[in-house]
C-alpha cells in the first residue's frame, strides 16, 4: 500500500471513530436558566398537569418526583418523552416545540429525588394481595391472578402512591372507560353483563365473567344498558389502616422486575 493511501485510511478512520463518538454524546439541555425553569413549570401546568398533577406527584399518569423513570435515563431520553410521548402508552405526543420540551425536562430535574416511599410492608401487602384481601381474584401481577381487571406487573411506575389510595378506597373516582362494564338482555330472554369492550351502531362486545368474548348483534337485543362505574368494591372499612398501607406499599414496589418489557 503507498503512502498516501496509508495516510487516507488512517484519516478515514479517525474520522469515523470520531463520528461514532459523536453520535454517543448525550444531547445536552440548551435550556437550563431559572427563567428557563420557570418557564418548564408553567409549560408542565398546560401540558402535563392534566395526567401528572399540578405537583408533579401523579394522577392518572405516574408521579414524576421520584427523580427515576422507566423510560429514560438521561436528559436527551426525557426530552424525546417530554417531545414525541410513548408508543403503545397512555403517554401522549403534546408538548408542540422542541424548547417548550426541554423547558418542562430543566423543570422535572429540579424536583429529581422528590417523591416519598409510601408507609407499610410490602411483603405484607403481597400476602394480602393474594390472600385475604382477594386484590388477585380480579387483576393480575406478573401472569399470577386473574384478568378480570387491569394488569397491575408495572402499575408503581404507572400510577401515584395518591392514585393507588383513591382507587382503592374509591374505585369510580378516575374510571377509565376501557373498564366501564354492561348489562344486556338478548331477545331470548337471556341475562348477559362483563366488560364492555366495543358498542358501536351495529354490535355490541362483552368480556364476561370467565374471560369469555362474547358478541351480539343490537337486533338481537331485548335491552342494554351501559355501566359506566367500577366493578370493583370500595375497601373504605374493609381493611385497616394498617393493612391499607401494606397493600399500597406492594403496589408501589411494582415496576415489573423479572418481567419481560
Amino acid at each position: 500500500m503507498s503512502r498516501i493511501c496509508t495516510i487516507w485510511t488512517v484519516a478515514f478512520l479517525a474520522s469515523a471513530t470520531l463520528l461514532l463518538q459523536s453520535s454517543e454524546i448525550e444531547a445536552q439541555n440548551p435550556f437550563t436558566s431559572a427563567t428557563d425553569i420557570a418557564d418548564g413549570e408553567r409549560i408542565f401546568q398546560l401540558d402535563c398537569a392534566i395526567c401528572h398533577g399540578g405537583d408533579a406527584r401523579g394522577g392518572m399518569g405516574p408521579d414524576l418526583t421520584r427523580g427515576t423513570y422507566r423510560h429514560a435515563t438521561n436528559d436527551e431520553q426525557l426530552f424525546q418523552i417530554v417531545r414525541y410521548g410513548i408508543e403503545g402508552t397512555e403517554m401522549p405526543r403534546r408538548v408542540r416545540t422542541d424548547p417548550r420540551a426541554w423547558k418542562v425536562v430543566a423543570y422535572l430535574r429540579t424536583l429529581g429525588g422528590g417523591g416519598e416511599l409510601p408507609p407499610g410492608d410490602p411483603e405484607r401487602g403481597r400476602e394480602l394481595f393474594f390472600g385475604s384481601a382477594t386484590c388477585s381474584t380480579c387483576h393480575m401481577v406478573a401472569g399470577e391472578g386473574s384478568r378480570q381487571g387491569p394488569d397491575l406487573t408495572l402499575i408503581g411506575w404507572q400510577r401515584s402512591v395518591d392514585f393507588l389510595r383513591q382507587s382503592i378506597l374509591e374505585p369510580d373516582a378516575e374510571l377509565d372507560p376501557r373498564w366501564w362494564s354492561a348489562q344486556l338482555t338478548t331477545r331470548q330472554g337471556t341475562s348477559v353483563s362483563g366488560y364492555l369492550l366495543d358498542d358501536d351502531l351495529h354490535a355490541v362486545r362483552l368480556l364476561d365473567g370467565s374471560g369469555n368474548l362474547l358478541a351480539f348483534r343490537k337486533t338481537e337485543l331485548e335491552s342494554f344498558q351501559p355501566i359506566k362505574t367500577s366493578r370493583m368494591p370500595s375497601f373504605a372499612g374493609v381493611l385497616s389502616d394498617d393493612d391499607l398501607d401494606n397493600v399500597i406499599a406492594y403496589l408501589a414496589s411494582l415496576r415489573g422486575e423479572g418481567v419481560e418489557q
